[in-house]
């Protein structure tokens, strides 16, 4: 079939890469179904990179997967839509941060740490951990939910990141064109989550992952392959 099949992906991150607006049928069962990939699918809804009291923290996810013993081939992941998000409508639920010269390891990383630690454990625990997979973050479109410009800081430190160690970005925010500030998008490609009438700008429904999502990411991986 081609290089992918029966090779093992780690999934991590948020509501994106579950699925949440196409019936828990997100990025990676595509990639099962594209490519013959073995899933280990350990994102959740409303998961943030950095801590934040009372939500699943992507930190955990991985140690989960270490725990279990998981050995990937593939690690896909992405990672900072509800870190900035204002929960309270005043402050980030979780900080920018500032980049440190060593990323604390990710069995050790404190639940006050920012953003920008967390992530950087997140992927220096790849090259730890999973020392013969090979990782790609998922820059996840321009969401008429979220503060422009927060959405441009967060995905750029976390590109910076990626940069730093060497880890493949699959940019559907700069190279997709779906960008749900605009009501056609938001109502054509992404699912009525909440009931409003209308697409609720941020989980991609079914044309919204075979439109924008799946054909980028799988150009990355197999560039990657």
């Amino acid at each position: 079939m081609n290089g992918f099949k029966g090779k093992t992906l780690l999934l991590l991150g948020d509501s994106i890469m579950y699925g949440a607006g196409n019936g828990g049928y997100g990025v990676g069962e595509y990639l099962v179904k594209d490519l013959g990939v073995k899933l280990k699918k350990y994102c959740v809804g409303g998961a943030r990179v950095g801590f934040c009291e009372g939500k699943n923290w992507l930190v955990e996810q991985v140690r989960s997967a270490v725990n279990d013993g998981v050995v990937p081939d593939y690690v896909v992941f992405d990672g900072f839509t509800n870190d900035c998000f204002r929960t309270d409508g005043v402050n980030f639920d979780v900080p920018l941060g500032n980049t440190v010269s060593v990323a604390p390891d990710v069995f050790a990383v404190e639940k006050t740490d920012d953003f920008s630690i967390c992530f950087e454990s997140i992927v220096t625990a790849f090259e730890k951990y999973f020392p013969a997979a090979k990782a790609l973050f998922v820059r996840p479109h321009k969401m008429g939910r979220r503060e422009e410009e927060a959405q441009k800081i967060y995905g750029d430190r976390a590109a910076e990141l990626c940069r730093k160690h060497k880890i493949a970005v699959a940019d559907v925010y700069g190279e997709s064109g779906l960008d749900t500030f605009r009501e056609d998008h938001r109502d054509k490609y992404t699912a009525d989550t909440y009931g409003w009438g209308k697409g609720d700008s941020t989980h991609p429904n079914r044309d919204g992952y075979e439109k924008f999502y799946i054909p980028i990411i799988e150009k990355v991986l197999k560039e990657a392959l």
